[in-house]
């Protein structure tokens, strides 16, 4: 493989955010407060790049969870009414392994339709022959 090709197949990030701390409600902010801003400290950080969605989590112990773009079936957003007075809500991936299907859910996203947009246009990418740019 020569460098072009290299560079050309190389991952590029589309997205990279993290989960809002408006997304924890009333209840459970009061109590992350008390519990002296740990919980805080454990929120998602989402990366979309051109061949994955990657969501990593966790404080004490760190989870990172990797979903293949090309594995992806629907992406979801969805906002309730005091999410969309805060401007965030949840994205919600739903892709395949093997028969199974799975279910991602990205809490308290800034701005969740542009998320799901960007995760919707790397499958798109993702689903286009590589090198072919006529459409007939």
């Amino acid at each position: 493989m020569t460098l072009p090709e290299e560079m050309a197949m190389a991952e590029t990030d589309i997205l990279v955010t993290r989960e809002s701390r408006r997304s924890f409600g009333l209840l459970r902010g009061g109590l992350a407060l008390l519990m002296l801003g740990l919980p805080f400290l454990g929120r998602q950080r989402i990366r979309v790049t051109s061949e994955r969605v990657i969501v990593e989590e966790g404080f004490w112990t760190k989870v990172r969870d990797d979903v293949e773009v090309f594995r992806i079936r629907d992406v979801v957003s969805k906002q309730a009414i005091w999410h969309r007075l805060l401007g965030i809500g949840d994205v919600v991936i739903k892709a395949t392994e093997g028969r199974a299907e799975e279910t991602h859910t990205l809490r308290g996203v800034p701005d969740p339709v542009a998320v799901s947009e960007a995760i919707r246009a790397a499958w798109n990418a993702s689903a286009r022959p590589r090198g072919s740019t006529n459409l007939d």
